[in-house]
């Protein structure tokens, strides 16, 4: 894959406090540290060499920042996605004007339901959870638009966390990281698995950058294990995304 000199990001509004969940906070979100948890994040990016365009927030679409829902790049197609959370819909308008230029653009539609942290590409083959926001009807949707092109579409159900890169990402090099609670790894047993136990999992989210790994910080033998791999890793503090459900790739559209 050629490496990546682009990304996309969303700036993170006040309402972020009231942001959806799977289930109730322990703590308040600090919107605050938030937006320097975010800019830490651009700034890692822009380090990496990317190119970081940043898209204002809307105060009335509380979880406007986690920009991978709203799309997903494959080659020279931007898919816009239909989030299967009826109050992030309007979302998408925002990042299909930024898209608009750079790709050809083209979209799920209802009855299809698709969110980008479903969406797991690795190489010619696209793992697309079947979650509570991603439905068949969106797959199937995807899956017509991409399989022209020779990508494989492979469905995997997704179950008590909110997407399918809430558990499994891929670090390189034919490497897996994958929660096991929550994928089935037999998806996935072609790759190299580093399955963690039930209380790492959060860190399953992480995000290759041009061969640099970057990881929620607090992971510290997952680190060692994927350094071990031969990546280098930047630890990110997600104590604030992590409150909202989102991750390392909710925050960005690569390219």
């Amino acid at each position: 894959m050629p490496p990546y000199t682009h990304a996309i990001v969303r700036e993170v509004p006040d309402a972020y406090a009231e942001c959806l969940t799977l289930e109730a906070i322990d703590a308040p979100i600090d919107v605050p540290k938030a937006r320097e948890q975010h800019a830490h994040f651009c700034a890692i990016l822009a380090g990496l060499g990317l190119e970081v365009t940043r898209l204002e927030a809307d105060e009335s679409l509380p979880d406007c920042c986690f920009i991978e829902d709203t799309a997903v790049l494959v080659d020279d197609l931007a898919i816009l996605t239909n989030p299967g959370a009826p109050s992030r819909i309007k979302e998408v308008e925002a990042v299909e004007k930024a898209l608009h230029g750079i790709k050809p653009l083209a979209k799920i539609l209802p009855p299809g339901t698709l969110d980008g942290g479903d969406v797991l590409v690795i190489g010619k083959t696209i793992y697309i959870g079947l979650s509570t926001r991603t439905n068949e009807a969106g797959i199937r949707q995807f899956a017509a638009l991409v399989e022209p092109n020779g990508y494989a579409v492979v469905s995997v159900p997704v179950s008590g966390l909110l997407h399918l890169k809430s558990a499994v990402t891929y670090l390189g090099n034919g490497q897996v990281i994958l929660a096991p609670a929550y994928v089935d790894p037999s998806f996935f047993k072609e790759y190299h698995l580093l399955e963690l136990s039930e209380a790492e999992a959060y860190c399953a989210n992480c995000l290759n950058v041009n061969g640099t790994i970057l990881m929620p910080e607090g992971y510290e033998q997952v680190k060692k294990q994927i350094e071990n791999l031969g990546f280098p890793v930047i630890e990110l503090d997600m104590s604030e995304f992590k409150k909202g459900d989102g991750a390392l790739t909710c925050k960005a559209l690569l390219y």
